[in-house]
């Protein structure tokens, strides 16, 4: 069969023999260390306060709050060996900073270093007492030391002072790739010890992406073997394997595109080619391709630039330049081990399709030739093309939610992150945000990530209407005496007949349902002017079925409110007059979709007026208010929510809301009328409103001039 190994690349030394890709050009040697590269990182960004909970700390939009923090590593020693300048032999130059195309530096910042994980490394050798992993190998078998196996493992988890890998806290198990023997054994080890992930940056030099040499290499000879383990542990764990470096290739090696043989492997395997990019803070712009392209393999592959300063075997300080695909695969390798950090929740699968659904392929250059659904039935589709496959690795984006995010409730719904689940009615400001603003509430992105986010972000503040509107009711508006009503904007119908006065709110026909998605609301007023105590009292009673103006509106849910209104009005001297008025009500316990409980709750509102007719000339007025609108005084609900996840269920814990606002509105106006004709007049006014909306410290003023006619 000829020689079962393949020499992928030969840049300039003879360790690259048999292997995916080797290094070359300058190097050198680090010093003696006496600190890690994650001690570094811990003083330098925390403090030495590691959290990978900093991921979830809040709904992670974008990583803006961690910028400053990955900006200082991006400028560290550590990292800052790794942005090279080279040179091909043939005099083609290119500029690489591996750990910063692929936004690595992002999840170092919120403190994930793959600990907790193993990756397999099957390989030529390892050095074991090299001081980038010397503590972190986990059984396995090492071989002879050797350069390229020592340098892989320090890409995919190096930690030293002279350079940090991409999961410098991952626990490494060595493995050889010489026989089909040690090959199936490393694959069942990695399979009985739970390693998320095994790193391959080898392959068979005379076997191609073709059914003669599949059976040639898994049908006819030992390596059956080695199948069978592949396949037990890719039914859990994600296989890495690195393209070959020849650029020029036309059909892709074997090994990278094994799925197409054997399509149960696909869901655990991926395929890596190297390349260039050129990158700005957001996105790949460009790349250079220097590998082969991913041919067969494109809808399970990914690039990376496998351009690294990495620990070789000459001592346990040394370290070289080394280029290719054996270096761009442990950065994926790494990068699962990272993911399975964050996302404690999800399945080696899962974390290997977050990988392909974030990367980067938004570059010139990229031609797509196919698109896939990275989760069956999951909706959420990325396109890949033959020589790039689904674009660069991208860890930032892996670590932020896909697609929108859902809070799943008690009662098995969804409550998509992007829309309210409770918005606070007019009478309670944002008591709702306050009381939530403390709970963690649990959301689960479309490739099931787990994030946290404050549970104020599943509230909704409604914006008051504008406090201009209530000195156009005083103008035009033929507002009622309701102090509830107007908390509406008026009602549809209002009559007075000899002190009696009825007035309706009632949904439009064929209208739509209220403003927070309830049935619209409805309200019935009948109220009484009396002559009493050497002036007029006003007695009103009130019936509404709200629809989230007033009380929230939770899931669609409604509330009855009831309420009485009482008036006084009384002329003082010749030409003066003053009011007092207040609304006075409730709304019963109740439950509802998404309500575990809620109780009853209270509301007032109040409005005192002073003022003086015939002040400037005859008919005219001018008057000085101050009212408090309707705000909750008491009262509240109890809600499940989701907080958390244990054995891969949901947890959820109840949550009490205060309803009411801890400031309440104070409104002062100042109105000046005038009759400018037998059926016209001159209106003035100017109203200032303070914790307007029932919030705290928003203000809002307004002035108007204006004309009306009555015909």
């Amino acid at each position: 069969m000829g020689s079962p190994f393949v020499r992928k690349a030969s840049v300039s030394t003879a360790i690259c023999l048999f292997l995916s890709g080797c290094g070359g050009g300058s190097g050198g040697s680090a010093s003696t260390i006496t600190t890690s590269a994650i001690t570094f990182l811990a003083e330098t960004i925390t403090g030495g306060n590691f959290s990978a909970d900093a991921l979830t700390a809040f709904r992670v939009e974008s990583f803006a709050a961690y910028e400053d923090a990955a900006q200082i590593l991006r400028e560290s020693d550590i990292y800052q060996r790794q942005k090279i300048r080279w040179s091909e032999r043939n005099g083609t130059s290119y500029e690489s900073y591996s750990l910063a195309s692929a936004r690595i530096e992002y999840a170092h910042a919120i403190g994930l270093t793959g600990a907790g994980q193993i990756i397999s490394i099957v390989d030529d050798g390892f050095l074991t007492t090299h001081q980038s992993y010397a503590n972190r190998i986990e059984g396995g078998n090492a071989g002879s030391a050797a350069s390229h196996g020592t340098s892989v493992a320090s890409v995919a988890a190096g930690n030293s002072t002279y350079m940090i890998g991409v999961a410098p806290g991952a626990t490494i198990q060595p493995g050889l790739f010489n026989t089909a023997r040690s090959r199936a054994d490393a694959t069942d080890l990695a399979r009985t010890t739970g390693a998320v992930v095994q790193n391959n940056s080898w392959g068979f030099s005379d076997f191609k992406a073709n059914t003669t040499d599949f059976e040639r290499l898994f049908v006819q000879s030992d390596n059956s073997i080695y199948l069978t383990a592949l396949q037990r542990y890719t039914q859990n764990g994600v296989v890495v394997f690195a393209a070959d470096n020849i650029r020029t290739n036309s059909v892709a090696g074997l090994m990278e595109a094994l799925p197409a043989f054997v399509p149960e492997l696909e869901a655990g395997w991926l395929a890596v080619i190297s390349g260039v990019p050129q990158f700005d803070s957001e996105r790949i712009l460009s790349a250079q391709r220097r590998s082969a392209p991913c041919l067969e393999a494109a809808r399970w592959c990914i690039a990376a630039d496998g351009t690294w300063r990495a620990a070789t075997s000459t001592s346990d300080t040394s370290y070289d330049l080394r280029v290719g695909t054996s270096f761009a695969a442990p950065m994926v390798s790494g990068a699962i081990a990272l993911l399975a950090e964050a996302f404690p929740n999800l399945t080696p699968h899962d974390l290997r399709a977050r990988l392909i659904a974030s990367a980067d392929n938004g570059f010139e250059g990229f031609t797509a030739s196919g698109t896939l659904e990275v989760v069956p039935g999951s909706g959420f589709f990325h396109d890949y093309s033959t020589e790039w496959g689904h674009g660069f690795l991208d860890v930032r984006a892996a670590l932020l939610p896909i697609g929108t995010p859902v809070a799943v409730l008690a009662d098995g719904t969804t409550q998509s992150a992007d829309e309210p689940l409770i918005t606070g009615g007019g009478a309670t400001g944002d008591a709702v945000a306050r009381s939530l603003a403390s709970t963690p509430i649990l959301v689960t992105d479309l490739l099931g990530g787990d994030f946290t986010m404050p549970g104020a972000a599943l509230s909704a503040t409604a914006a008051p209407p504008p406090i201009s509107e209530q000195l156009w009711y005083s103008m035009f508006g033929d507002a009622p005496r309701s102090g509830l009503l107007q908390a509406y904007g008026g009602a549809n119908l209002t009559m007075h007949h000899d002190g009696l006065e009825l007035a309706l709110l009632a949904p439009e026909a064929g209208g739509a349902a209220g403003i927070r998605g309830t049935d619209p609301a409805m309200a019935a007023f009948i109220g009484q002017n009396l002559q009493a105590a050497g002036g007029e009292v006003f007695v009103g009673l009130n019936v509404t079925r709200d629809d989230g103006t007033i009380l929230p509106g939770i899931g669609g849910s409604t509330s009855t409110l009831a309420a009485l209104e009482l008036a006084y009005r009384r002329d003082v001297g010749r030409d003066g007059f003053f009011e007092v008025g207040g609304t006075f009500g409730m709304s019963p316990s109740e439950r509802g979709p998404a309500l575990s409980d809620r109780s009853a709750v209270q509301f007032n509102a109040f409005k005192v007026e002073a003022g003086q007719n015939s002040v400037l000339r005859r008919g005219d007025r001018i008057s000085l208010g101050l009212s408090l609108p309707v705000a909750v005084t008491s009262g509240g609900a109890e809600i499940a929510l989701p907080v958390s996840r244990s054995d891969g269920l949901v947890e959820h814990r109840s949550v009490g809301i205060d309803y009411a606002p801890q400031d309440r509105e104070i409104n002062v106006s100042l109105t000046y009328d005038t009759p400018v004709g037998r059926n016209a007049a001159i209106f003035v006014g100017a109203i200032h409103a303070a914790n307007h909306g029932n919030i705290s410290g928003q203000h809002d003023t307004a002035a108007l001039l204006g004309f009306r006619m009555a015909f």
